[in-house]
């Protein structure tokens, strides 16, 4: 080594050849690892800088992206719309003119833009707002995975693991997290308590690469629970009555659902992803067109919890 030679020829000039070469290149080799370590953390840190500011940057495009295509939504259901057009309330069917129904406008918190939503004079249900109910199964799926992109829901893990406790479960039963989502810890802390709980979240939102985890829901046919449990989910069915008869068909005889939602009042309707609002009569109605008795309502605050379990004839 060129630079170790010269050094060592500078110790044997001033009378330090008693320095063996062996550490010198030792001194170099030190100092030069602590010099590419400083260089590489130097480095590290503006890519690591440069991936935050892209991942920023991205994350404003597609938020960007989800506004300019629900503006354009707006503009369309602004100009031509007819208010005298007749609108069917989605439980119970009732018909009647747009302008004839009671009205509710809010704003979408996550770049939906206006939402106009309808409360039926029959069962109460506020629903809506229709640029949502119009979506197909496959453009509301894929409306949610864009959200996801770039929007992070609340911690919902309390209310869960509460909403769980309502159904007075055993350690030796079997339980569903209907709609688990990936920001709740619900399921790895009962999990670890020692219950036997698995959790389903269609969406892709859910942890991957866990077997207590299910996205299909031909895979949760498979399977009998002795009760499922859900917290801020019967408010985003497209089709509750089709997804209540569901559940209904996967639980053991003698089983019961608890759902949680503040949205059995009008509340958090900030946001394009709560399609109904049941209120007053539609929660019986609710029950009844699932084929379900209502065996319990929780009402703690925004805690609000509905027990059902199966008709018997």
């Amino acid at each position: 080594m060129f630079i170790s030679k010269k050094i060592n020829s500078m110790l044997k000039y001033i009378g330090l050849a008693v320095v063996r070469r062996s550490t010198v290149e030792r001194f170099l080799e030190i100092n030069n690892t602590d010099f590419l370590d400083k260089k590489h953390k130097i480095i590290e840190d503006r890519i690591e800088r440069l991936g935050k500011d892209f991942s920023s940057f991205e994350n404003n495009i597609l938020r960007h992206q989800i506004a300019e295509k629900w503006s354009i939504v707006d503009y369309f259901s602004r100009n031509f719309n007819d208010p005298n057009r007749l609108c069917s309330c989605p439980l119970c069917g009732f018909s009647a003119k747009i302008n004839a129904l009671k009205q509710f406008t809010s704003n979408c918190i996550f770049g939906g833009g206006v939402l106009v939503r309808y409360q039926c004079q029959n069962c109460d249900l506020i629903f809506g707002p229709d640029k949502m109910l119009d979506l197909s199964p496959l453009e509301l799926s894929g409306d949610y995975e864009w959200h996801y992109k770039v929007y992070k829901e609340g911690d919902s893990t309390s209310q869960e693991i509460r909403a769980f406790h309502a159904l007075n479960p055993s350690k030796s039963g079997i339980y569903l997290n209907y709609g688990a989502g990936a920001w709740s810890k619900s399921v790895q802390v009962l999990r670890n308590e020692g219950w036997n709980v698995m959790a389903y979240e269609p969406h892709g939102s859910a942890q991957e690469n866990s077997n207590y985890v299910i996205s299909s829901s031909e895979d949760l046919k498979k399977i009998k629970f002795d009760g499922i449990f859900s917290n801020n989910v019967l408010e985003h069915l497209r089709y509750p009555i089709d997804e209540l008869v569901f559940m209904r068909g996967i639980i053991k005889p003698g089983g019961r659902m608890s759902h949680a939602t503040p949205c059995f009042e009008y509340l958090y309707e900030h946001t394009r992803f709560h399609l109904f609002f049941y209120l007053g009569r539609s929660r019986a109605l609710l029950a009844e067109k699932s084929n379900l008795n209502i065996v319990d309502f929780i009402l703690d605050g925004e805690f609000m919890c509905s027990l059902y379990e199966e008709k018997r004839i």
